[in-house]
């Protein structure tokens, strides 16, 4: 019994493991639900004012999620059989592999930058987590390199910024488009074994 529970937590070369796929589909909910969060603030509210903090907030704390994500996603994907790629051409292959790593360069490049151009404490009830500009790691960097928090911040915010309105809607769009044609063209289980 406790082989086919753990079979049923680790990949196998024809399947993912239940680990995998919920920190895929938490991960991606997560992100999903940041862009929303903020896109709302951006249409529909002023986000200098008083009560768009709050829902940045939420923004905040779903960004953090993808972020501490990301860091045992490596590590289970490191120490885990891969399933066999689908069949396909060595370009084909080659594509995915880029996109994957692309991907996952997105998890840790919005996460990291959204945290690091924050000078705003996130305050979750229960928690609060520190703005960069009151840390003592940016302490020490703003001493070390004489550099103050808003000349720090400008060029975090325009990488956060540019990368999460032209980059990264192209590369999860071509994430979904390429499972899609998987699933609906091919007819093989690149979808299906990621799925619950």
């Amino acid at each position: 019994m406790s082989t086919v529970n753990s079979a049923q937590w680790r990949n196998t070369s024809t399947q993912f493991g239940r680990l995998a796929k919920w920190l895929h589909w938490t991960s991606a909910a997560a992100f999903i639900a940041a862009y929303v969060v903020v896109y709302y603030v951006i249409w529909f509210m002023d986000d200098e004012s008083p009560e768009a903090w709050p829902v940045l907030n939420v923004h905040w704390m779903l960004g953090l999620l993808v972020g501490f994500l990301v860091v045992p996603r490596l590590l289970w994907r490191a120490l885990n059989v891969q399933p066999e790629a689908p069949l396909g051409s060595p370009v084909e292959h080659a594509l995915a592999r880029v996109a994957h790593w692309g991907l996952y360069g997105l998890l840790i490049l919005m996460p990291l930058t959204g945290y690091l151009g924050t000078g705003a404490d996130t305050d979750y009830g229960l928690f609060s987590v520190t703005g960069f500009n009151e840390t003592a790691l940016f302490g020490w960097i703003s001493n070390h390199y004489a550099v103050s928090w808003e000349a720090f911040e400008a060029p975090l915010d325009v990488v956060h910024h540019f990368v999460g309105k032209w980059v990264a809607w192209v590369v999860v769009g071509l994430h979904v488009l390429a499972a899609l044609y998987h699933h609906a063209v091919r007819r093989d289980d690149t979808l299906r074994r990621m799925l619950p």
